[in-house]
């Protein structure tokens, strides 16, 4: 037997060595090589080599959370069209009721995402939970480029630099209901941030 072969026999397989290591640091192990094209672009998205999830298109929001890179931010932009339909067409506190759809649909198919891949606590490439935080944000401004501008930043600020509560939820509430609350949480942070600078412009400005 050669010193490779012995080393290979002694070598745990993978999964076994997954299981012996805390949640905390299998979690981390999930994210997976992302396709790579014959021209050199890289897909990410789920683990290619396994069947594609349930609802894959939607939990994406439409191929948003394909990108490499900032799949949140991509998919954030990727959900300002339809905002601004639905804003146009029925209000602005119409995007409260609309953003409990892609809420509930979410839960219902990170839940069974998450039953397949319980180590993937938080797949960056499933974005429909940054819709529905977007759409809570911009619920609390009248449609205008301005306000959407700031809006949009306010989000994606308090999506990835996570202040109390949505820190909290994402580091403390599992399964679907944790990928779908921080974001939730950050767009209701950006509405209250925008409300504020509402009533300063009314007030002071305007």
């Amino acid at each position: 037997m050669s010193p490779g072969e012995a080393r290979l026999m002694n070598t745990p397989p993978e999964s076994t060595q997954q299981q012996s290591q805390p949640f905390s640091q299998r979690s981390t192990q999930a994210a997976y090589e992302p396709l790579v094209t014959e021209n050199g672009w890289r897909i990410g998205g789920p683990d290619w080599r396994k069947p594609w999830p349930k609802g894959l298109v939607f939990l994406t929001w439409f191929g948003a959370g394909f990108s490499y890179h900032a799949p949140g931010t991509v998919g954030s932009l990727n959900a300002l069209p339809m905002a601004i339909g639905i804003a146009y067409w029925g209000g602005s506190r119409a995007l409260l009721l609309a953003a409990l759809i892609p809420f509930l649909l979410g839960m219902f198919y990170v839940t069974r995402y998450l039953k397949n891949e319980p180590s993937d606590t938080d797949p960056k490439w499933i974005v429909v939970d940054e819709v529905v935080g977007l759409w809570i944000a911009l619920a609390a401004v009248p449609l205008n480029f301005f306000w959407y501008l700031i809006g949009f930043g306010l989000f994606r600020f308090a999506d990835i630099f996570k202040p109390w509560p949505v820190n909290w939820a994402d580091q403390n509430v599992p399964g679907a209901l944790g990928v779908m609350l921080d974001d939730v949480l950050a767009g209701l942070y950006a509405a209250g941030v925008l409300l504020g600078l509402q009533y300063l412009w009314t007030t002071y400005v305007a």
